[in-house]
């Protein structure tokens, strides 16, 4: 089973860094826990009166090669105006990379695994009832594709 570490980034600060890490299925599932646990840790940034936006869950493989990441700012959308969230995966056969608002997630070797996370956001957010456009770029197209959201809201919904 892969192991996935986890560490906590802070602008400015630098990394802390997990040296134990924990084994997951695959990347899907540990996204779900990073996810959940960033829910939990708010409530602790906030009791010792820091911003959570400030801080990032960056996730990396045996090799220590970044996974994905996940910046609290994300997290914490639903609390800050924002009308729709905009996932991008650029890549080619080098590489996919996924960033959210132009911020970098991660990055995978094939598009498939790519497309599997930002989907994965993607449906997390449309639980919540918050719209997402994808962007998809290589080296021949550049395809964009709406979530549920933005194809079931009635003309003239203020999508949140």
């Amino acid at each position: 089973m892969p192991r996935f570490f986890f560490h906590m980034r802070c602008k400015g600060r630098g990394v802390s860094c997990d040296e134990a890490g924990l084994d997951y299925p695959d990347v899907k599932t540990a996204w779900s826990a990073v996810v959940q646990a960033a829910q939990d840790l708010k409530r602790v940034f906030a009791a010792r009166g820091r911003d959570p936006r400030d801080y990032a869950i960056e996730v990396t493989n045996e090799t220590g090669e970044v996974t994905f990441r996940l910046p609290f700012s994300e997290n914490l959308r639903p609390m800050l105006p924002h009308s729709h969230a905009t996932c991008k995966i650029v890549g080619s056969h080098l590489g996919w990379l996924i960033y959210c608002d132009d911020e970098f997630v991660g990055g995978f070797a094939q598009r498939s695994s790519a497309e599997l996370l930002v989907w994965q956001m993607v449906e997390t957010r449309c639980a919540e009832h918050k719209a997402s456009q994808i962007l998809m770029e290589d080296e021949v197209s550049c395809e964009k594709r709406l979530c549920r959201c933005f194809k079931e809201a009635p003309p003239a919904t203020l999508l949140s």
